[in-house]
């Protein structure tokens, strides 16, 4: 398979808070049963810090979750595109002459479909629009 193909960038995201609420833990009671502060917690649990291997698990194994449902990966421009508000959307789409459901389908879009949906340039648009550059929420291999 040859050309150029373009990839969202990702980031890790996690469930930690909805599990460790739905077993009535603290913060600070999961951080001591796996070995660390509550302030580590808070930052997995924010989306600040990504633990260690170790440390995932021995988080899963606390809450009872597999590490792959706890831990996943996530299109950058996922959580971009729906934290806009209406208003937010609707001028974006203005400014770019294009139709909001076209926008938002970037945070639907399966990877594969990205370039027979998008050209580059319009990605490129969209994520300056969104106040990033194009290598900031998209990478090319």
């Amino acid at each position: 398979m040859g050309g150029i193909g373009i990839k969202f960038k990702k980031i890790i995201k996690s469930r930690v808070r909805e599990k460790r609420e739905e077993m009535d833990l603290t913060q600070q009671e999961l951080g001591d049963l796996v070995g660390v502060s509550r302030q580590t917690i808070y930052y997995i649990e924010k989306g600040d810090y990504n633990p260690s291997l170790i440390l995932a698990f021995k988080i899963s194994d606390v809450l009872k979750t597999p590490v792959n449902s706890l831990f996943y990966r996530e299109p950058i421009i996922k959580d971009k595109v729906e934290s806009l508000s209406i208003k937010e959307m609707k001028e974006i789409a203005e400014d770019l002459k294009m139709n909001q459901e076209r926008i938002v389908s970037l945070s639907e879009i399966d990877e594969g479909e990205l370039l027979k949906e998008f050209e580059k340039n319009e990605l490129g648009n969209i994520a300056q629009k969104l106040g990033y550059s194009f290598d900031d929420l998209f990478q090319e291999d």
